[in-house]
C-alpha cells in the first residue's frame, strides 16, 4: 500500500470513530425514550398490581446499551397501607441492542443504586412485594407504533449498591407493626433473576419444594426434601453494614445468598457482633401465614456487657467474654412483639467476668470467714468461668445444667429467667467453698442446712425475683428456706449465723478479784 493509501485509510478511520463520538453525544438526544414514561408506568402496574412512578426516563449509549430511571417508585398493592414497597434515586438497566433493533426492550442487567424496600405482610401471609392476585383488567394498549414492548422476565445481573431493607408485619387493626428485621448499607450481587417468578402471588407446591437447611456449619448449604429440587430464581452474594434481627444488632455481615419461589438462604454467614464473631447460616420461608426462619450459629468473643446493653433489664448485670453456640427457629406472629415465638437451644461459656448485682459468694464467703474455717480470696463478684446449655421457648430462657467457678467457690445449678416483663428468675443450686473441718464448721452446716466433705462446705440455695432485683437465700437444716436477700445484704438466716459466729468468737471478761 502506497503512503498517499494509508494516509487515505487513517484518515477514513479517524472520520468513523469521530462520527462513532459523535453518535454517543447526539442519538441519546434524538431518541427520546422519556415519552414511554406513562407507558412503561401502565405497564408495571398492570404487571404487578403495585402503582409505580418514574421520575425521568434517559437513553445511554457508552459504555453500555442502557436506560436510566431516576427517583423511581413503587407503592404497596392493594390491601396494604400507603406507602412505597421500593424507591430509589437510580436504576441503570443495560439493554439487549439486537432486541431493541427489533422494538423489544429486554433487560440485560440492572444496577439500582440506593434502594429503600419495606417488606410487609399481611395477616394470611400475602406480601407486598407480590404480584396482587386476579389482576385487573389490562389497561388500554399504547399505539402500536410508539409502543416499546418490555421485558420484565429473566435478568441476569441486578446489583443492589447501598440499600435499606426492613420487614414487619401488619398488625390485626391493619397499622404496620414493628419492625422486626432491618440492614443498612445493603450490597447484593444476584444472578440469573426471574422476576416473574419472584412476585408471582402463589406458586405450586411441587414448584416451591421444601428447602431447609441442614446440618452445622461447613456441612453441604441445602438440602431438598422434595423429590425434584426447584430452581433458585436468584442466587449470589449478600453484604451488610449493619443488620438487625430482633434486638441484636450486627456489623460486617457478608453471605451467599440463594432465592426460590417464597423462599431465602443465607450461607456461609459471617458477621461482626458485640465485640466478637459469629458465623452461620439462615433459611426464611415467606409461603405461610406467617413468616418462618431457622438461624443456626457460633460464636467466639463476644462481649456480654456489650450485648446486654440491648436488653434493658440485662444492662450493667453481666461481664466477661462469651463463646459457643445458638439455635433458634420461629415464626415472625402478627402481633407488637413479632418474635415472642422464637425458640432454640445452644451451649454457652463465658470467661473470666463479673456478676456484679449477684455476688452470690459474698454471703457464702462471710460466713466460711467468720467461722473462722476459710477465708476469701478475690472479687466476690468475679468468676473465671460460667458454663451453661440454653433452652429457650414461650419467652422463658431455661438451664439444666449451669456451672460457676471462681477463686472462692463454684456452683452447680438449674433454673429459668423470663424474657419478657422485669425478667422474673428462678433457680436453684448448691455452692462449694473450701473449708476446715472444726468444732464451728459442724454448727454452721448444721443451722445453715450445708454439708461438709472432702474439704468443701456445700451450701444449698436459691435465687429468685428478678433481674434487677435478685433474691438469694439458703435452705436452712430444716429444709425451709431463709429470709431473701438482695445482692450483698445478706438474709435473715445469714445475719443470724454471722451474729452468732461473732458472739462465739468475743472472748468472756475475766472475773473480777
Amino acid at each position: 500500500m502506497t503512503d498517499r493509501g494509508k494516509k487515505s485509510l487513517i484518515m477514513a478511520a479517524s472520520v468513523v470513530a469521530a462520527l462513532a463520538v459523535l453518535c454517543l453525544w447526539i442519538v441519546p438526544g434524538l431518541v427520546d425514550v422519556n415519552r414511554y414514561r406513562p407507558q412503561v408506568e401502565a405497564l408495571l402496574k398492570q404487571k404487578t398490581g403495585k402503582p409505580a412512578h418514574i421520575g425521568h426516563l434517559a437513553l445511554t449509549v457508552f459504555p453500555h446499551l442502557a436506560i436510566e430511571v431516576d427517583n423511581f417508585v413503587m407503592g404497596n398493592p392493594a390491601g396494604f397501607p400507603a406507602g412505597d414497597f421500593i424507591n430509589t434515586r437510580r436504576v441503570y438497566a443495560v439493554l439487549d441492542a439486537g432486541a431493541l433493533w427489533n422494538r423489544k426492550v429486554v433487560i440485560e442487567s440492572l444496577l439500582v443504586e440506593d434502594p429503600v424496600i419495606h417488606l410487609l405482610s399481611a395477616p394470611g401471609g400475602r406480601w407486598n412485594f407480590e404480584n396482587t392476585p386476579g389482576q385487573a383488567p389490562a389497561a388500554a394498549a399504547p399505539p402500536k407504533p410508539k409502543a416499546a414492548m418490555f421485558s420484565l422476565g429473566s435478568i441476569s445481573t441486578i446489583n443492589l449498591d447501598g440499600g435499606l431493607v426492613t420487614i414487619a408485619n401488619l398488625l390485626p387493626s391493619g397499622e404496620a407493626g414493628p419492625s422486626y428485621f432491618e440492614g443498612h448499607g445493603i450490597s447484593c450481587r444476584l444472578q440469573d433473576v426471574n422476576l416473574s417468578a419472584a412476585t408471582a402471588s402463589g406458586a405450586p407446591a411441587a414448584m416451591i419444594g421444601k428447602p431447609s437447611l441442614m446440618g452445622w456449619i461447613g456441612s453441604p448449604a441445602i438440602f431438598y426434601a422434595a423429590e425434584a429440587a426447584p430452581q433458585p430464581i436468584a442466587h449470589g452474594d449478600f453484604k451488610a453494614d449493619s443488620l438487625r434481627f430482633g434486638a441484636i444488632q450486627a456489623t460486617s455481615v457478608n453471605s451467599q445468598a440463594w432465592v426460590f419461589p417464597k423462599k431465602a438462604f443465607l450461607d456461609h454467614l459471617t458477621l461482626d457482633l458485640a465485640g466478637g464473631s459469629l458465623k452461620g447460616k439462615a433459611d426464611f420461608d415467606f409461603s405461610g401465614p406467617n413468616l418462618g426462619y431457622k438461624i443456626r450459629t457460633i460464636f467466639h468473643n463476644i462481649d456480654v456487657a456489650q450485648l446486654a446493653q440491648a436488653f434493658p433489664n440485662a444492662r450493667g448485670k453481666m461481664t466477661g467474654a462469651m463463646e459457643g453456640g445458638l439455635d433458634v427457629e420461629g415464626q415472625a406472629v402478627h402481633t407488637s412483639d413479632p418474635l415472642s415465638g422464637l425458640e432454640g437451644t445452644g451451649q454457652v461459656t463465658i470467661r473470666n467476668g463479673k456478676l456484679p448485682s449477684l455476688q452470690l459468694s459474698r454471703n457464702l464467703v462471710e460466713l466460711v470467714r467468720l467461722a473462722g474455717i476459710g477465708s476469701t480470696s478475690g472479687d466476690p463478684a468475679a468468676f473465671s468461668l460460667i458454663s451453661t446449655d440454653l433452652n429457650i421457648a414461650n419467652q422463658v430462657l431455661t438451664s439444666h445444667d449451669i456451672k460457676i467457678v471462681s477463686s472462692d467457690l463454684d456452683v452447680a445449678g438449674s433454673g429459668a429467667m423470663a424474657l419478657a416483663g422485669a425478667g422474673e428468675i428462678n433457680y436453684s443450686g448448691v455452692a462449694k467453698l473450701a473449708a476446715r473441718q472444726t468444732g464451728l464448721t459442724s454448727l454452721l452446716a448444721a443451722i445453715s442446712g450445708a454439708t461438709f466433705s472432702n474439704g468443701k462446705l456445700s451450701f444449698p440455695f436459691d435465687l429468685r425475683g428478678t433481674l434487677e432485683h435478685p433474691k438469694f437465700s439458703l435452705r436452712s437444716g430444716q429444709g425451709g428456706s431463709s429470709s431473701p436477700a438482695t445482692g450483698s445484704q445478706p438474709g435473715n438466716l445469714i445475719q443470724g449465723i454471722s451474729k452468732l459466729l461473732r458472739k462465739k468468737k468475743t472472748p468472756t471478761s475475766a472475773p473480777k478479784q
